[in-house]
């Protein structure tokens, strides 16, 4: 039933990278999480398969395939490494503002090496004090002659010690309109990454502080004018929710498959306990989640292709929001229906149930999502 509504294209992207996740990527899962080692190999391989550049134009480089077809590879990759998962939409965030607002001359000169994987993307929004509250940020661009001289800290950087490129919103003058967009080169002087955060899932993906001590940028490096980068941000989230949105459908689809093979070998009382009634009740409880959820994307996704630049804020949180609940609460259900084995770091379900968490945290809280979500359908109303 999933390929109804899929085209032929669509099917063969999908199929290509559930045998690339399924063969190269899904086996290492176990080893990078434990290791809380970055999945390079597997970043190279996207790279190469030309995943990187479903989003971008061919003209600079990628394959503008559109949103279908990268929420299902990003869909297809979760169900195998949910950590790789996040590096690889990092790396489409780090391109989106370039995409969003850069001339004509910046997306010839960044976009062709990110989305053939040569280089590797970081996209540095958020702060030690200003997360979702976009407009509270701090570090600021100072202009300088020919250029701008950074200084701040940016939070929870995913790819931030792995980026050769950071995609930076700073301040450049006082206010909400006062935020500009920056593409900085990651090795130059004063850009000093911290080290990598311990974290509860994802482990694999590198996610660190990120200090800029008086960084010299030049003015070619900053995306648009002055003073956009407010409403960039909005823009690049909204397409960042549908990013986590897809990954929490991977995630619990495989969390689905965890449970639904388990259940059906695991024998109680002589018998499989997926024949018990209740097992299978709540087995059909997941199933209806995860189908509900893969269609709320594949819609939105369709809207984005139809209208790319309509407003889709409102149906991306929503998404976001219903997407990752579902996702926490597979995974859950999961580690219930496979009661001890389930706790067990040697099987797989925990896993799932740490990564799923994220999802409901990062581009923007589910909660922060929720009260967004209401003023925006107040003022439908009125």
């Amino acid at each position: 039933m999933d390929d109804i509504e899929l085209s032929a294209e669509d099917r063969a992207l999908r199929d290509l990278v559930r045998r690339l996740a399924g063969e190269r990527i899904a086996g290492e899962a176990r080893r990078i999480d434990e290791a809380e080692e970055y999945p390079a190999s597997s970043m190279r391989l996207l790279g190469e398969a030309g995943l990187f550049g479903l989003l971008i134009p061919e003209r600079y480089g990628g394959q503008g395939a559109g949103m279908r077809q990268y929420a299902l590879a990003t869909e297809e990759l979760a169900r195998a490494c949910a950590a790789t998962t996040t590096a690889f939409i990092t790396q489409t965030h780090a391109m989106l503002p370039i995409l969003a607002v850069g001339d004509d001359e910046q997306k010839r000169r960044w976009l062709p090496g990110l989305a053939a994987g040569r280089a590797l993307g970081a996209i540095a929004i958020t702060e030690p004090e200003a997360g979702t509250d976009v407009p509270a940020l701090a570090t600021r661009a100072v202009r300088d002659g020919d250029g701008y001289v950074v200084s701040g800290r940016k939070m929870f950087i995913t790819s931030g010690g792995v980026a050769d490129l950071i995609t930076l919103f700073a301040r450049t003058s006082p206010g909400r309109d006062g935020i500009s967009v920056f593409v900085v080169e990651a090795r130059s002087p004063g850009v000093r990454p911290g080290r990598p955060l311990a974290k509860m899932g994802i482990r694999a993906s590198n996610t660190v502080e990120l200090a800029f001590d008086e960084v010299r940028v030049p003015v070619t490096a900053r995306l648009g004018a002055e003073g956009i980068g407010f409403h960039t941000a909005v823009h690049v989230l909204s397409d960042a929710r549908i990013s986590t949105a897809a990954q929490a459908v991977g995630i619990a689809q495989r969390a689905y498959d965890i449970a639904d093979a388990f259940t059906r070998q695991r024998r109680q009382f002589g018998r499989p306990v997926q024949e018990f009634q209740a097992v299978q009740l709540r087995l059909a409880d997941m199933y209806i989640a995860v189908v509900t959820a893969r269609l709320l994307v594949q819609r939105l996704a369709r809207f984005v292709d139809a209208a790319p630049d309509g407003n889709r804020a409102v149906e991306a949180a929503a998404a976001k929001v219903y997407c990752s609940d579902v996702a926490m609460r597979v995974a859950g259900d999961a580690v219930q229906l496979m009661g001890g084995y389930g706790y067990m770091r040697e099987f797989e379900a925990e896993r799932c149930m740490r990564d799923a968490k994220i999802t409901q945290i990062y581009d923007g809280t589910n909660d922060v999502n929720r009260l967004v979500l209401a003023r925006q359908l107040a003022k439908r109303s009125t």
